[in-house]
């Protein structure tokens, strides 16, 4: 069987969806020695092929990524005789491949429930080519039981029977055997938030919150990590005039390496997101022994269970009284919960749920 893989967001995208598609190739490259794969960018892409069955097919283009994919994918896949096609971030050809099966990624509604947190361009792409790729992929994966529930909303005619869940995960080198415990007394005093500054955070009620704890005489220190997003001169305004600005500090994009060092170290992790298809950070914190401060009503309550804290995210006055609560008893997650918990999500288990699913749809 031969495998394309739409890879143009490792482009540009080095979180959520890009860490995503990153994590299940490494997988992919490690436990698939049987079938071939070729991955399709419009341009060169900074990723390692070490699977001998592997490479990667640049079809050079002008046109903007959804229209690479919508008009010169379709016609290399044909080239490269491939069998299966997999869009691993919400959309795959709808025009032609018809005779190539495809299976295709669901990470979250946000298109459908919280629309003006969105990009215009990203908006108009999941609005125009979301619902059509969903009609036409041959099998469906959505990263959570909380996203599947989600397209049977939005789409109750979709065919039961074409949907499995591939959940995200968390590397092997992260978890469950690095010797990480919930040791508070071992980290430093802040919280840790890891995303981009965009509206969908929810970054101005979290500010709220630690204002209306620091009128209780509590400072809490913020470290925040991530790109700059979009749409966020009103969380920058709120960063630079707010009372508890001097104890915030935004590190802007890590690497990997102090990334965990940041989960290692911090208190807990605080994702206070309004809405989340997974929450792929929650997950890696727990991972390094962090407790997790989050939302209510999203995602993270499927994925993490009774090992999450959880506030309204609408409400800075509930927020601040969770985060009040856990920083007076820093209660934590017993380990077998968390290495439980954990146990469920691993790369190499969702390459291979994935790899189930391309069979299944190439042999129809």
């Amino acid at each position: 069987m031969r495998i394309g893989i739409d890879i143009k967001c490792l482009r540009t995208n080095n979180s959520g969806i890009g860490r995503y598609t990153r994590s299940l190739l490494d997988a992919l490259q490690q436990v698939d020695i049987r079938n071939e794969y070729v991955l399709f960018s419009p341009s060169p892409v900074d990723y390692d092929i070490t699977n001998p069955k592997w490479k990667t097919v640049v079809v050079p283009t002008k046109l903007p990524g959804i229209l690479w994919q919508q008009l010169a994918l379709p016609l290399a896949l044909k080239d490269e005789h491939i069998d299966v096609i997999w869009g691993p971030e919400q959309t795959i050809p709808v025009i032609g491949s018809s005779e190539i099966a495809s299976v295709l990624t669901i990470h979250d509604f946000v298109y459908r429930r919280f629309p003006e947190t969105m990009r215009k361009s990203v908006l108009w792409i999941t609005r125009t080519f979301g619902g059509k790729s969903i009609k036409k992929a041959t099998a469906i994966v959505p990263v959570s039981d909380f996203t599947k529930n989600e397209l049977f909303h939005f789409y109750p005619k979709v065919n039961k029977d074409k949907v499995e869940v591939v959940s995200c995960a968390v590397g092997s080198a992260q978890n469950l055997s690095d010797g990480q415990t919930l040791n508070n007394a071992a980290r430093k005093a802040q919280l840790l938030f890891v995303g981009s500054l965009e509206p969908r955070k929810n970054l101005q009620t979290l500010i709220r919150a630690l204002e209306i704890l620091k009128t209780r005489g509590m400072d809490i220190p913020l470290v925040m990590t991530g790109p700059r997003g979009w749409k966020n001169q009103t969380i920058k305004d709120m960063l630079s005039t707010s009372s508890v600005a001097a104890n915030i500090e935004h590190k802007g994009f890590v690497s990997d390496e102090e990334l965990r060092n940041l989960y290692k170290e911090s208190a807990a992790v605080i994702f206070p997101s309004v809405y989340e298809g997974f929450g792929l950070p929650a997950l890696e914190a727990l991972a390094y022994g962090a407790p997790v401060l989050t939302s209510k009503g999203t995602a993270m309550e499927s994925v993490l269970g009774d090992c999450g804290l959880y506030f309204d995210p609408k409400s800075a006055e509930d927020m601040a009284n969770v985060i009040e609560q856990f920083w007076k008893e820093h209660k934590v997650v017993p380990e077998a919960s968390r290495v439980a918990l954990l146990s469920k999500y691993s790369w190499q288990n969702s390459a291979r749920k994935l790899i189930e699913v391309f069979q299944k749809v190439h042999h129809g």
